[in-house]
């Protein structure tokens, strides 16, 4: 056979190597390379750059993978866990922020039943009732037996916030508060306190009273 030119050869050695000559061509490229080194070589070298090893690409796009990976997950739990505080901070401010019920004559009444005074809630609703027990306090060089009294409510309680259409019948006696013997109690005060924090500063009431008002008097 009628030696090739190495030229030939390796113009068409990309072709050979991909595999896509003829069965004549590719006997002709076989035997030129068994007698020419450098074309072997020639060749050699492009199926190394053809078939680039799969665990040396592996490693990279594994560890890419893995990365986005994580950072979904990170970010993913972070929006899980900003989405919880929010619905918690909005839960807790409807259901357990309470503030005073300002005082009036229609709303809030002390009555008397058998010979105890009560406070009777004539409003819609309220989150809680807080009342002190009859106490001995010195009101303008006057020694006296008070009660001081005040009600809550938070958004979910309000009327004009009620998340919840309450269509069950009123028990009145759920609004009946007992403050205690009437005998015992010379006036009732209506206004907000904190019974720890005045406990801490020697248990004056002085301040709580200045900005009270009397709602009931013997």
């Amino acid at each position: 056979m009628k030696e090739i030119n190495c030229n030939i050869i390796r113009d068409i050695l990309p072709l050979y190597v991909d595999d896509v000559v003829s069965d004549d061509t590719k006997q002709m490229v076989e035997e030129h390379l068994r007698n020419c080194e450098e074309c072997s070589k020639e060749a050699e070298l492009m199926k190394h750059k053809v078939y680039i090893p799969a665990e040396k690409e592996a490693p990279i796009i594994k560890n890419f993978k893995k990365s986005w990976r994580n950072k979904k997950l990170i970010i993913s739990g972070l929006s899980i866990l900003i989405t919880g505080l929010i619905l918690f901070g909005a839960f807790s401010f409807v259901f357990y922020f309470d503030r005073i019920i300002p005082y009036s004559e229609s709303l809030i009444k002390i009555e008397e039943q058998d010979n105890m005074l009560v406070s009777h809630y004539y409003g819609k609703g309220y989150y809680s009732v807080n009342a002190t027990n009859p106490m001995k306090v010195n009101i303008d060089g006057e020694e006296k037996n008070i009660i001081l009294l005040y009600y809550t409510v938070t958004i979910a309680d309000s009327p004009s916030g009620k998340l919840v259409n309450d269509k069950k019948e009123r028990v009145e006696q759920n609004f009946i508060f007992q403050l205690g013997n009437k005998d015992t109690v010379d006036a009732v005060y209506y206004g907000e306190f904190d019974s720890s924090k005045i406990f801490r500063n020697g248990n004056n009431w002085d301040k709580v009273l200045e900005n009270s008002q009397i709602i009931w008097e013997e």
